[in-house]
């Protein structure tokens, strides 16, 4: 068993809450990088596993006992999964994190809180590597500092749909859950952050950021989520499909 502190600050204004489908092989990495220098940061700590895994809820018990566990059965998908752990929160912070991200650097909770207080506007401060995205949102981002913490501020047409919000590993505000809360019903991450970008949300990136993603190469299918776009025809009737609703969005049709 690790050595590791059992108790979270009852006094602490941030619940750490991360998905996971039956990944133990990964969970293990992201929790073993994360838990150890940010759990002190939480007043409580829950990860929702949506394929039901005892394995996972053993592990867990064994290595950070402090961690809820919650098991569905049957299967939700990830938005639903997410409203069911959002509901167990009672902080105004919630950090949100998934089981596939390695973290190379000490807490950020206390960069991503200034961040946030500097930028009312900012729906996340996410903290994955800047350098992961594209070079387009890299060079056309607002770079900017508050009390020693550099971050990236994303406008809000620096994409039609994306980067208003993200379930990427980072600081979330628990009032837009209760604002524009359940996600299940937008049915995409997609479609939260084009909802938020028409109130003027934007995402932060902490600079240059603290972890990567791993599970790249073990991608779970969502049940409930549209299937991946992996041969060149799906890419392209997506694409076009995609500029479609754009099309139909300019000229007021919500879609």
């Amino acid at each position: 068993m690790k050595q590791v502190n059992t108790t979270l600050g009852a006094d602490k204004d941030v619940t750490s809450c991360i998905t996971s489908c039956g990944r133990l092989d990964l969970l293990s990495r992201t929790l073993d990088s994360f838990m150890p220098a940010h759990q002190g940061d939480f007043a409580k700590s829950i990860i929702i596993d949506d394929a039901n895994t005892q394995e996972v809820q053993e592990w867990v018990a064994s290595n950070y006992p402090a961690t809820e566990v919650l098991l569905n059965q049957p299967q939700l998908g990830q938005m639903k999964s997410i409203d069911k752990m959002y509901a167990h929160v009672n902080t105004p912070f919630i950090f949100h994190g998934e089981d596939d991200w390695l973290f190379e650097r000490g807490s950020t909770v206390g960069a991503c809180k200034k961040i946030m207080a500097a930028e009312p506007k900012v729906s996340v401060v996410c903290v994955r590597k800047l350098s992961d995205l594209q070079q387009r949102f890299q060079d056309n981002c607002i770079k900017k500092e508050i009390d020693g913490v550099q971050y990236a501020l994303m406008p809000t047409d620096i994409h039609p749909e994306w980067l208003s919000f993200s379930f990427n590993p980072g600081l979330v505000r628990k009032s837009l859950w209760d604002k524009y809360g359940p996600y299940d019903q937008y049915g995409t991450e997609e479609r939260i952050s084009m909802v938020m970008k028409k109130d003027g949300w934007m995402v932060a990136f902490l600079d240059p950021g603290a972890c990567h993603h791993i599970g790249g190469e073990a991608h779970v299918d969502d049940p409930f989520q549209p299937k991946r776009a992996n041969t060149i025809a799906s890419r392209l009737k997506r694409s076009v499909r995609k500029r479609w609703h754009r099309l139909l969005r300019k000229f007021g049709y919500d879609v």
